[in-house]
């Protein structure tokens, strides 16, 4: 029975800062005494029986310093934690949400509601969607790299990346998730090291990381679009190296659009 080691580039919505739909402004009405709810402009699409973390963010005008009361409503069908959560003005403005998909879970839309009240003044609300697909679907993952490891049965491992392009503001930060696939009967450690194939403009933190076999399952990873970074599509490629054995790689696609 293969583990998955879930690894989270910082989407688990946010996708660590946003994807990209604003909401109207809440707050003051005054310049830069207001603020935005920054969400994921793609639609979330999570497996039935699986749980994915999505960021969302709060943005703040220059003279905004109020704190914002975030409650957050799904559809009936699916799960979100936290539903309510106060972001202090003293806080950073990324919120990680929880969204599990139960197993019996209808293959269809749901709308995701996140509305922002601040201590004073007017609310703003905004939504995304979640889309849930069914497991053998492939949306969320793809395990296309070679096997690495052992040659032997259940002794090796695969990476699995996201199939959708990740979107990536300038100036912004996501998380995104990748994971690794162990054999039955792999137990090394795997070093995965995350690099661009050519040029730059964007970055990952960490760029590399050695994933133990007694690690818990979940890890995060950052990826960080530079506020000079060219529009377009970069590739990105993620390489896994056992303490034995042949390594393996994959390649995923993060997209930079303007602000």
């Amino acid at each position: 029975m293969k583990k998955v080691i879930a690894i989270t580039v910082v989407l688990m919505l946010m996708a660590a800062v946003s994807n990209g739909t604003d909401s109207a402004k809440g707050g003051s009405v005054a310049k830069g005494e207001g603020f935005k709810i920054d969400v994921p402009t793609f639609d979330v699409k999570i497996k039935q029986g699986e749980t994915q973390s999505v960021t969302i963010k709060l943005e703040r005008g220059e003279s905004f310093k109020q704190d914002v009361t975030l409650a957050i409503a799904v559809d009936k069908g699916i799960n979100i934690e936290p539903e309510k959560v106060v972001v202090k003005a003293s806080d950073k403005p990324v919120v990680d949400l929880k969204i599990t998909v139960p197993k019996e879970a209808a293959l269809s839309e749901y709308k995701v509601s996140v509305t922002g009240t601040p201590t004073t003044g007017e609310p703003a609300t905004v939504e995304f969607k979640v889309k849930v697909i069914a497991p053998e679907a492939g949306y969320t993952m793809k395990s296309d790299s070679d096997k690495g490891g052992s040659a032997a049965k259940g002794e090796g491992f695969k990476i699995a990346v996201p199939t959708f392009d990740t979107k990536i503001k300038q100036g912004e930060t996501q998380k995104v998730a990748i994971s690794l696939e162990r054999g039955e009967s792999f137990k090394q450690d795997v070093t995965l090291e995350i690099k661009l194939f050519k040029g730059k403009g964007i970055t990952f933190e960490p760029a590399k990381i050695v994933v133990k076999a007694s690690d818990a399952l979940d890890v995060q990873l950052m990826v960080t679009a530079l506020k000079d970074a060219n529009l377009g599509e970069y590739k990105v490629s993620v390489v896994g190296t056992p303490t034995t054995g042949e390594p393996t790689s994959v390649v995923f696609n993060v997209k930079v659009v303007a602000p």
